[in-house]
């Protein structure tokens, strides 16, 4: 079959084939859809602006049964700091024995335990060592960190006197009073203050 001749048959076939696809997009009428109406808008719900009381509360008659939160008394916290309050320009000494060389050594200083494990409110009793008080945090950091390193369970607490910030450093808190009453004359040696056992307080 001649070139030309066979270009043109084919030419042919997919003009028939266009023509197949597109006569019904050419002669079939459109769609006529219904026009789109749009509704009116509704009315606005009506919402029930009445105040709602407020819900019946047990707290006041709950706080009343439970027990009261430990305190450390003023005077007898007063009277820890100033004894343990080391001045910032003075120099303090690291020679702090580890903590189970501590407990060890016997002390004819240390007070007899009272074994009093719960209080008048029903409350566990926890104790603290304070032993230091200083006006910069970096120095509390300091003797937490030198305690820590001997086995001392130490941490620093901030507190204000007056205008003042001021930190307090203690170990603990231990349910064994012995335990501590033991650490105060090596604690007191090595830091050169008057340390004082007190109640534990969140």
């Amino acid at each position: 079959m001649d070139s030309v001749l066979r270009q043109r048959l084919v030419g042919t076939l997919v003009l028939i084939a266009l023509g197949i696809v597109f006569w019904p997009l050419i002669v079939t009428a459109p769609d006529v859809r219904d026009p789109i109406v749009l509704a009116p808008m509704p009315q606005a719900p009506l919402i029930d602006r009445t105040p709602i009381n407020a819900p019946e509360s047990y707290q006041d008659e709950v706080e009343v049964l439970l027990p009261n939160a430990p305190t450390v008394p003023v005077a007898e916290q007063s009277a820890a700091d100033d004894g343990t309050f080391i001045d910032e320009n003075a120099t303090i000494r690291f020679d702090v024995p580890p903590a189970d060389e501590a407990v060890m050594a016997a002390s004819s200083l240390a007070k007899p335990d009272d074994g009093i494990l719960i209080d008048d409110e029903g409350l566990a009793q926890f104790w603290v060592l304070q032993v230091a008080t200083l006006a910069s945090e970096a120095r509390a950091t300091e003797v937490v960190s030198i305690l820590k390193s001997q086995g001392y369970k130490a941490f620093y607490r901030r507190f204000m006197r007056g205008d003042e910030t001021l930190f307090r450093v203690q170990i603990g808190p231990n349910a064994e009073r012995e335990r501590l009453q033991r650490f105060r004359p090596q604690i007191d040696k090595a830091l050169g203050v008057e340390s004082e056992i007190l109640r534990y307080t969140q």
